[in-house]
């Protein structure tokens, strides 16, 4: 049985930042789930000379990516070491 939404292509997910460290993480996440902003977070796999012990993305959803960046440079600025921001589209693909 096949419905209208099973050819619907559902890849609305945006890249917001790396972060680097454990705090920042749980930062972010205590304020992203404060402005009810739904997330994911992913882990790449560590590379061998990585300078970094800790790394996660975290990815939003396209409609709530401009909050998401303004609670992320309201928490950690411009140039804070513990985030980098990537605000482009998942290159994963899903279906």
């Amino acid at each position: 049985m096949e419905t209208i939404y099973s050819s619907l292509k559902v890849n609305n997910e945006y890249e917001l930042c790396n972060v680097y460290s454990e705090e920042a993480k749980s930062l972010l996440e205590q304020a992203l789930l404060k402005a009810r902003i739904s997330y994911y977070i992913s882990f790449p796999r560590k590379r061998l000379f990585d300078r970094h012990k800790f790394n996660c993305i975290f990815c939003v959803n396209e409609n709530n990516l401009g909050e998401a960046e303004d609670i992320v440079y309201d928490i950690f600025g411009e140039d804070d070491p513990e985030i980098h921001m990537i605000s482009q589209k998942n290159p994963v693909d899903y279906l």
